[in-house]
């Protein structure tokens, strides 16, 4: 036989192999990848996600901060940083979840917040089977753990190690500059009627203490206590820091003017920090910590 009509005859074969052989190779690159969440549950995928659905804010900044943000496909309604997020298609927010859509969208992992989210949102993903890794931090040292675990589920190991790193050096750095700070009594408000605050267990009161203050509230036995002015009074705080927009800064202030009795009154140690730069579990709350120790200093320098 001619060696051209052999060469045509074999060439198909040669060719279905050839590419079945680049399909095997490809294939066997892609490796298993784990973490453990912290509900202690194993969470094993097949290889790295790449259809992520976050269920907070907080979640989806880190998320796109280890370089995993285009792979998110569902977010929760209060994603809005960075402004990428904003286009995300909206899956709950903390009281509800779009179920149906949340199926529709095929997540090969769902990201959720223990204490936001909540256990009737966390129990039903369960029910439904689908690959759920529940995150609750609530000390500043961990969130660079949660940069690494994040990376190595969506496949950026190396930008979570970097990320992580940095993260590391600016936390100390602020340590080393306010750890042996004189102490300073601090009422973190996140609402004022009634008056709300955050007890020990938080990573709010992990950021005062970063910054030499001590939570006024901190042996309170709720997350989330709600307490009255005359306990606020009885503690008096030397700084009041409040949650909120500076659209209302002014008249907030205002509102503390008939209880001279504090020391953060009659100081006028009362600020303001933007809720998401210290309730969000992200690396923003590295700026929101630098305002609080400016915060705090200031009151000492008062003092």
């Amino acid at each position: 036989m001619p060696r051209i009509l052999l060469w045509a005859l074999l060439l198909p074969s040669f060719l279905s192999s050839s590419l079945l052989f680049a399909q095997g190779a490809v294939a066997s690159k892609v490796v298993e990848v784990s973490a453990v969440d912290d509900q202690s549950n194993l969470v094993v995928l097949p290889g790295p996600a790449q259809r992520i659905i976050s269920l907070a804010p907080n979640l989806t900044e880190v998320l796109f901060y280890v370089g995993a943000g285009e792979q998110i496909v569902g977010a929760d309604e209060y994603s809005n940083y960075p402004e990428q997020a904003k286009a995300i298609i909206r899956v709950n927010n903390h009281a509800v979840a779009n179920y149906e859509l949340i199926l529709s969208l095929e997540p090969d992992l769902i990201v959720a917040w223990e204490s936001g989210n909540g256990e009737q949102i966390i129990g039903r993903i369960r029910e439904l089977g689908l690959p759920l890794f529940v995150l609750e931090t609530r000390k500043m040292d961990a969130i660079p753990n949660l940069f690494s675990r994040l990376g190595r589920l969506t496949g950026h190991d190396e930008i979570a190690v970097q990320k992580a790193l940095e993260f590391t050096q600016r936390l100390e750095g602020l340590r080393e500059a306010y750890s042996d700070q004189p102490a300073v009594r601090t009422f973190y408000q996140i609402w004022n009627d009634p008056f709300i605050t955050l007890n020990g267990e938080h990573l709010v009161s992990d950021v005062i203490e970063l910054c030499g203050g001590i939570n006024i509230f901190g042996e309170s036995i709720p997350l989330v206590p709600y307490v009255n002015i005359e306990a606020i009074m009885a503690a008096d705080p030397q700084v009041i820091i409040a949650s909120g927009s500076t659209k209302n800064n002014e008249q907030w202030r205002d509102s503390w003017k008939d209880w001279q009795g504090i020391s953060a009154v009659t100081s006028g140690d009362i600020y303001l920090i933007p809720p998401d730069l210290m309730q969000r579990h992200s690396s923003r709350i590295l700026d929101g910590a630098e305002y609080m120790c400016d915060f705090l200093q200031r009151a000492r320098t008062a003092g």
